[in-house]
């Protein structure tokens, strides 16, 4: 009787091992949802990029199928800008023209009047683990 109670037992471990495994076989480790960001406002866009006007604003936008990504780093005229993680902040980056954070899934970059006469391109990355998504904008110069 208590063999036959053990068997059973095995086979309903074997059962469940494998039908756990056989789960989302297509899936690769790594193998993460590309981020969906929106827009909260209507943004001008051209060629993937945000379009900034010269006197500056704030543009929000919302991941849709993440909750609580953050900031990698943004990069403006070969000069790189990251969170001050040493300060165990990962969620903004403050530089002289723009500051750009996060708050749960919402993405908030604001950015200075552009007093300049050249446009002033900004990559900003942003992750949520082994994801990565890269928002390009372009202010346009005075």
């Amino acid at each position: 009787m208590k063999v036959i109670k053990l068997l059973r037992t095995i086979l309903v471990m074997l059962a469940a091992m494998f039908s756990l495994a056989s789960c989302d076989n297509d899936r690769k480790i790594g193998d993460w949802e590309s981020m969906n960001w929106e827009a909260e406002v209507q943004v001008q866009e051209a060629d993937g990029i945000y379009q900034v006007p010269t006197d500056g604003g704030t543009i929000v936008f919302a991941c849709r199928n993440y909750s609580a990504p953050w900031i990698e780093n943004a990069e403006y005229g070969g000069n790189y800008y990251s969170p001050p993680r040493e300060e165990g902040i990962y969620n903004a980056i403050t530089a002289d023209w723009f500051k750009a954070e996060i708050v749960g899934n919402k993405l908030s970059v604001t950015f200075d009047s552009n007093e300049n006469s050249q446009a002033r391109p900004l990559k900003l990355s942003v992750t949520a683990g082994d994801i990565f998504y890269t928002f390009k904008f372009k202010q346009s110069a005075k």
